[in-house]
């Protein structure tokens, strides 16, 4: 799970791994949507994501990790 996150946290924007992508859900039909959150100067202060099902509700997800991980990069650098 680590080295995961730690993909996401080179990713410009929100990362999806759905099930056999990656070795770590190939088998329980899981999927990881996550983002990293960083601060203005592009500097990644780590990341943020959600586990869920391979059928996940992707169209609403997707925005949530990308608008939480936006407010909880603004919210550490002040």
């Amino acid at each position: 799970l680590i080295s995961l996150l730690d993909d996401v946290k080179a990713a410009q924007g929100v990362r999806i791994f759905i099930g056999a992508e990656t070795r770590l859900f190939s088998l329980s039909g899981s999927a990881v949507i996550a983002a990293p959150y960083m601060t203005g100067r592009q500097r990644v202060l780590g990341a943020i994501g959600v586990i869920g099902p391979t059928r996940l509700n992707y169209a609403r997800v997707i925005p949530l990790v990308d608008y939480t991980a936006r407010v909880l990069g603004r919210l550490l650098e002040s």
